[in-house]
């Protein structure tokens, strides 16, 4: 992780378009570029600490707020400081730990295919129920966030696996994936603006996914709750207030 590019929205709006960057990861040159860069585009810029504080765990986590990505695991994994394997109900995936704070939720990945992911939030070391509440059996579920990974919902939804290039040209998205030119050279502005589109590109994709998701009717499953095409079968099956055999009470026999 040398460099990244995000947007805080507001609904639709955008509200900040950022860049947040690794001091150790870019040469004092390169960092030059940076700022200029941003101060050129009227960009907000953080380090990689202060982006995982304060807009990842500050919208993802403290606000309840929304994350959206494409191909999430790959970009959680470069922000973390130190991982692990994930226990209980996420055995057999990975655990990140981004934050250096012992307070922050780690984060939880685990693989169900090539094309989707779980993502969410660990529970905290803290305790989250009151003692009075606790005393009336009354507990508070952790926060596992609202991650959602724009690679899983276009394979859910579009039944293709798609790179963000061709989605882009799939969906006919106003904006289209730049050429990078190649990957980990010298900062340059031309590469700052490959970036920088792509997280606009990402949106747009999003954006259109969710109209799809919405042509669909599916009110009771949220997006970040649908990772493949069965997903999608059991959203009917809620949507038409169809109960899982398994959870059905058994006839006399």
């Amino acid at each position: 992780m040398r460099f990244g590019a995000y947007q805080e929205r507001r609904g639709g709006d955008l509200i900040v378009y950022g860049l947040f960057y690794d001091p150790e990861g870019l040469t004092p040159g390169e960092q030059s570029t940076l700022r200029a860069y941003a101060a050129d585009h009227g960009m907000k810029i953080l380090t990689v600490p202060e982006f995982v504080e304060d807009v990842f765990y500050g919208f993802a986590y403290d606000l309840r707020a929304q994350i959206v990505g494409f191909n999430l695991p790959f970009d959680i994994s470069r922000l973390a400081v130190a991982h692990g394997l994930a226990r209980r109900q996420m055995r057999g995936g990975f655990s990140f730990r981004l934050s250096k704070e012992p307070y922050r939720p780690r984060v939880q990945i685990k693989h169900l295919s090539s094309r989707a992911a779980l993502i969410q939030f660990a529970a905290p070391r803290k305790q989250r129920t009151a003692r009075s509440e606790r005393k009336h059996r009354q507990y508070v579920p952790p926060r596992r966030g609202y991650l959602v990974d724009v690679k899983t919902q276009a394979a859910a939804l579009l039944s293709q696996s798609h790179s963000l290039a061709s989605l882009a040209r799939f969906l006919k998205t106003p904006h289209q994936k730049l050429d990078a030119n190649g990957h980990g050279r010298r900062l340059t502005k031309q590469y700052l603006d490959y970036a920088v589109n792509d997280v606009q590109v990402t949106w747009e994709c999003f954006i259109s996914l969710s109209e799809l998701h919405e042509r669909h009717g599916l009110s009771q499953t949220p997006m970040h709750a649908i990772y493949s095409e069965a997903s999608v079968g059991k959203a009917y099956l809620k949507q038409m207030n169809i109960r899982p055999w398994r959870s059905s009470p058994r006839s006399a026999g």
